[in-house]
């Protein structure tokens, strides 16, 4: 085991090549705090392991400290790892075992905004414009050039003429609530309905079903999990992550930017791969010249002289959201999470969506192109799903003759408390704390296969090939793994005829980030009944 004596590097300066070629000078030892420097040296003469702070301390000269602190730490080596000063707890049945940033709450209003504000009083809409016109302009002047601000335009507005700012956050200052869809309900009932019907997949059960449920973020610490719900949380709970407030603007939720700010990345390479194909081109070189007040229900009626053209390229909501209707998933075939798992979209069972999705692409091509395009997307997807066979087949009997490594007794406990191979029915499939071939694994399942599916199905043609999780990706991943398990089944031969009993390192079970996860510390009763999740009865809860 590495231990470092005093007498070695103290006293000494020390430079490490950074990888820009720049040099780092490392202070002279003497820059030590005094209690840090006595306590390593009396650990390091007992024979204790050291920490990698204390090791750190030995190295570069730093002082111990709390990373809260605001001093600099160099590559945060010599920091304590403090935590997030306020965590709120999660939600649904698994409660108990995961938390929430404090910024939760304006993602997630009804469940976990409280008005701070100190301001006292109960102010009219036009009262709180005089005084935000000084605090946050922006948000006021925002609201000054939206629909909100004029006259109202259906008969359910009418009962308000003007939605000013107590109509949404109320008028009590002290008790201001953050609004979230159920408020856009009282004038845009259709929209919200709409919402709310969704299935498996769609906006409304992206944050309480798919990240308060999904066990890959019920054992993440809170600021990991923070982007996932900064996501999910405003696509289900709040309408203003398409039609940002306070404009609120139909025309921004009709571009496909927005859909890209969430629709993006190595999981999921929607608005890229929409982007790099014919239709992403067309709207990179004409989109501003298009008449984007036109709702989409009129972008095929004639355009007459002197009018802007309306959009001549399908954008994200012209397919996903045709007429308007905000049940993204309304023209999906079926739910297979992102096309990380199988279906043959163009099988008989399936033969009414093909043709409603043939007649969405007969607006501009004939219905024999549009048949061929989606059939070749069918077979692209079909033929890159045997990869994921040959790979898993392979992983296994790895499995299977107990030489993964490690093999799951081997790593800290998984969400469930228990030590259960990852890519069974009954484990966990996750990025982390699992065996170099699993995430491997993970990655070519869950983000390549998936990346396939989209570029084939917005005809990007070099993203199903070679780029963005195509079909060559996918080979390099098939060849990794292979590559992976020859080495695993070399060794474990090796072992056996050296009459070597592996035992796994301990750093594959704990460490200062491996020691957060929440399966470590999972008590009985943790997991609450059924009856607490959150979401509808459409769809069924995680098992646990």
């Amino acid at each position: 085991m590495l231990r470092f004596r005093p007498e070695g590097i103290l006293g000494s300066m020390i430079f490490v090549l950074l990888g820009t070629g720049c040099s780092l000078f490392l202070s002279n030892v003497s820059s030590l705090a005094e209690d840090n420097s006595l306590a390593i040296q009396e650990k390091t003469s007992v024979g204790e392991d050291l920490t990698i702070q204390e090791k750190a301390s030995k190295i570069f000269g730093e002082a111990i400290g709390n990373d809260n602190s605001g001093e600099v730490y160099t590559w945060g080596l010599t920091a304590k790892y403090t935590g997030p000063e306020k965590l709120f707890s999660g939600e649904g049945k698994f409660k108990n075992l995961f938390n929430f940033l404090q910024a939760i709450r304006w993602y997630d209003p009804k469940h976990y905004y409280q008005s701070i504000d100190s301001v006292k009083g109960e102010f009219a809409g036009e009262e709180c414009i005089v005084c935000h016109r000084i605090q946050t302009p922006g948000i006021v002047n925002d609201w000054e050039r939206s629909s909100h601000s004029k006259p109202a335009k259906t008969a359910s507005m009418d009962l308000y003429m003007k939605v000013t700012c107590d109509k949404c956050h109320g008028n009590d200052h002290t008790k201001l609530k953050m609004p979230d869809y159920t408020v856009c309900a009282e004038c845009h009932a259709l929209q919200v309905d709409q919402h709310k019907n969704g299935g498996p997949g769609s906006h409304v059960h992206s944050f309480h079903l798919q990240v308060e449920e999904q066990a890959m973020i019920i054992n993440t610490p809170a600021e990991e999990l923070f982007g996932c719900a900064q996501c999910h949380g405003i696509a289900e709970n709040r309408c203003d992550g398409c039609h940002t407030r306070h404009r609120f603007s139909s025309v921004e939720a009709r571009k496909p930017e927005t859909c890209g700010i969430c629709h993006l990345g190595i999981e999921h390479y929607d608005y890229e791969v929409w982007l790099d194909s014919y239709h992403g081109r067309i709207y990179q070189a004409e989109g501003n010249e298009w008449n984007w007040n036109r709702s989409i229900k009129d972008w095929k009626k004639p355009v007459h002289e002197g009018q802007l053209p309306v959009p001549r390229t399908p954008t994200c909501a012209y397919c996903h959201m045709p007429e308007g209707n905000h049940d993204i998933l309304n023209a999906s075939t079926e739910f297979t999470y992102m096309g990380s798992s199988q279906v043959d979209r163009g099988a008989k069972k399936h033969e009414k969506k093909r043709n409603a999705w043939i007649k969405v692409c007969k607006n501009c091509h004939s219905s024999n192109f549009a048949r061929d395009q989606l059939s070749a997307m069918d077979d692209i997807v079909n033929l890159n799903f045997a990869k994921v066979r040959e790979a898993y087949n392979i992983i296994i009997d790895l499995y299977d003759e107990g030489i993964l490594d490690p093999m799951p007794e081997g790593l800290a406990p998984d969400w469930q408390g228990h030590s259960i191979f990852s890519l069974l029915p009954e484990g966990e499939t996750r990025v982390y704390n699992v065996s170099n071939i699993e995430r491997l694994f993970f990655e070519m399942a869950t983000y390549q296969i998936t990346n396939v599916y989209k570029a084939a199905a917005h005809s990007s043609m070099e993203n199903h090939s070679y780029s963005r999780g195509g079909a060559i990706p996918m080979h390099r991943k098939l060849i990794a793994i292979k590559a992976e398990a020859s080495r695993l089944k070399r060794m474990a031969r090796l072992e056996k005829a050296m009459d070597i009993e592996h035992v796994p390192f301990k750093f594959w079970s704990q460490g200062e980030y491996t020691d957060l996860l929440k399966g470590k510390n999972r008590k009985e009763g943790d997991v609450l009944p059924k009856s607490e999740c959150l979401h509808n009865d459409q769809v069924d809860c995680l098992a646990d």
